[in-house]
């Protein structure tokens, strides 16, 4: 999996940090063999619990029209006959799309769709100052809010990009429910059973006064990742080395921690 040498593996990175890099030469829009299964459940999640997955605004449509514009621009082909043309670039890629709108110099969390979530639900988000969108992320108003206000606020038409990573055993694309319990998982089944769940965020100017923010959430068991010694030896640095109060953001328990440590030695 090529995502791998993108994971942010340093064992002292908090997860509630900035960790923005330019795109370089790395595509923005990412294609894989999962996409016709994953834009078939953006469908049924948009036809079935749209009220949980999408809102859209009719001062949105301009920016939207825009996306769309710059999806083609890329190659993707955009089918433009919904009812909001962000639902049209949504179908389109596997991301998740959100876009962000600067008003009274304050951004906003406006029109979305995110129809595969980590651990957060898009209704209660919706309409909100970014702020008070991440009022659940400890530590976040602490450690990055000055630093996310400046990034967006300077950020153009050249995509950012950002990955954050978390353990899981739930192989479902849609997951709103913050966890309450870390994957324990025995070693007989860890390599095909625990998964590595990440976003692959990108971030990029489309007017003035608004910003797209993309989500591609890539998921893949350890097995499918610990493909090298190399990358073995890494994996296990981290679940080593992650201090005791960031392993369980990454959502790695103490009984877990152990249980890898002993597979990853001999792996």
């Amino acid at each position: 999996m090529d995502w791998f040498d993108e994971l942010p593996l340093d064992p002292a990175t908090h997860p509630v940090s900035m960790g923005t890099h330019a795109l370089g030469d790395r595509p923005w829009i990412v294609v894989d063999d999962r996409r016709d299964d994953e834009l078939a459940e953006k469908r049924r999640s948009l036809a079935d619990r749209r009220d949980e997955v999408a809102w859209f605004t009719d001062e949105a449509r301009g920016p939207a029209e825009s996306v769309c514009d710059l999806l083609a621009a890329a190659g993707v082909d955009v089918d433009r006959s919904g009812e909001h043309p962000l639902e049209d670039a949504a179908l389109a890629v596997q991301d998740d799309l959100c876009l962000l709108r600067r008003i009274d110099g304050v951004w906003h969390f406006d029109a979305s769709v995110v129809c595969f979530p980590t651990h957060w639900s898009l209704p209660t988000k919706v309409g909100r100052p970014i702020g008070q969108v991440h009022d659940p992320v400890g530590g976040y108003h602490e450690r990055i809010a000055t630093k996310v206000t400046r990034l967006f606020d300077r950020v153009g038409e050249k995509p950012v990009l950002r990955r954050n990573f978390g353990l899981t055993e739930d192989s479902g694309l849609f997951q709103p429910a913050y966890r309450t319990a870390d994957p324990d998982i025995a070693a007989d089944r860890v390599m095909h059973d625990l998964l590595v769940r990440s976003e692959r965020q990108t971030l990029r100017r489309i007017d003035d006064g608004w910003l797209l923010f993309c989500i591609r959430i890539q998921m893949a068991s350890l097995g499918e990742l610990l493909t090298t010694p190399e990358r073995t030896a890494r994996f296990r640095q981290w679940v080593a080395e992650v201090p005791a109060e960031i392993a369980p953001k990454r959502h790695l328990g103490e009984a877990q921690r152990a249980t890898l440590l002993q597979l990853l030695a001999e792996h």
